[in-house]
């Protein structure tokens, strides 16, 4: 196997060599470096070259977007609360936009591989209210009802929601918090 990659991508293969005989298979796992790539690239391309025995060569085609590491996937973070008690009829409801479509020499959508809304009180966390997975960018919307990650009604006071993305593209993950106050 030989790779045609763009400077400051490495490209790995392991094993690097496989010996099958007919109707025999084996998994090849192929890690591709960018460390040294620009800042600024948003793509990289390339080809693998895979040389069978008495055979023709096979040139495989790659491509692998970079996401950019300053993009924010939480934004327009929203509380409104109910105008009377809150409940499970009437929630106070979290708004938020969650992803990003960012423009530039390639179009990018960066979705969220997964959401959590969070409980914490007092620098400590409490739970997980809810938890999405692959979220597509869009705006989403919770019901707060008042209740705690186990479903029990949360006493008087402040409280904090801090939702948090986790990217699955090798960017960290980003949080935002909002107070939140049960009467």
């Amino acid at each position: 196997m030989t790779t045609n990659a763009p400077v400051g991508v490495g490209i790995t293969a392991d094993p690097s060599t496989a010996r099958l005989r007919p109707g025999e298979s084996e998994r090849i796992t192929l890690t591709l470096g960018t460390g040294s790539l620009p800042s600024e690239a948003t793509a990289a391309t390339g080809t693998i070259v895979v040389r069978v025995g008495g055979s023709p060569s096979v040139r495989v085609p790659w491509g692998l977007a970079i996401p950019s590491p300053d993009v924010r996937l939480l934004s327009q973070v929203s509380l409104r609360t109910s105008t009377g008690p809150v409940s499970d009829v009437t929630p106070d409801v979290l708004s938020l936009v969650v992803g990003a479509v960012t423009a530039g020499p390639e179009l990018q959508v960066r979705p969220v591989d997964v959401l959590q809304v969070q409980l914490w009180r007092n620098g400590k966390l409490l739970g997980i209210l809810a938890r999405r997975r692959e979220l597509l960018p869009g705006r989403y919307a919770f019901g707060l009802t008042g209740r705690g990650p186990d479903g029990s009604k949360l006493a008087p006071g402040r409280y904090q929601v801090r939702v948090v993305a986790l990217p699955g593209d090798g960017t960290r993950p980003q949080s935002i918090g909002v107070d939140y106050a049960i009467p």
